[in-house]
């Protein structure tokens, strides 16, 4: 298994326990709200001129989606920009043809005289 293949199946694994955790804490969740929202008054009107929840998730949510492409672009253009070194790093070298082995010659070890 190559390291991409495997990379791609830790990948799959993290997204399936995630789905294995989310899906009981959305239920969890839900059930508390609808015990909480008996207890929970109405908008009160100072809050008016304030963002809603779901339009303050939905701007916080699209900026996500820019700083993620913005840095998408960035990291596209610095690859790019390092295109001659990326290059030879992802060449691969072709094998060399097949020699026969050196014989490695080992010299004695040197001995040590002794202080007397």
């Amino acid at each position: 298994m190559d390291t991409m293949t495997t990379l791609k199946k830790w990948q799959d694994e993290y997204f399936t326990q995630l789905k294995r955790v989310e899906e009981p804490m959305v239920r969890f969740v839900g059930e508390r709200a609808e015990t909480m929202a008996r207890f929970v008054p109405g908008r009160p009107p100072f809050m008016a001129n304030m963002p809603t929840m779901t339009a303050l998730i939905d701007n916080q949510l699209k900026f996500r989606k820019r700083v993620v492409d913005e840095q998408t672009m960035f990291v596209r253009k610095m690859l790019k920009a390092m295109d001659p070194m990326v290059t030879k790093l992802d060449t691969v070298p072709k094998p060399a043809a097949h020699t026969a082995p050196k014989s490695a010659v080992r010299t004695a070890p040197r001995r040590m005289t002794r202080a007397a």
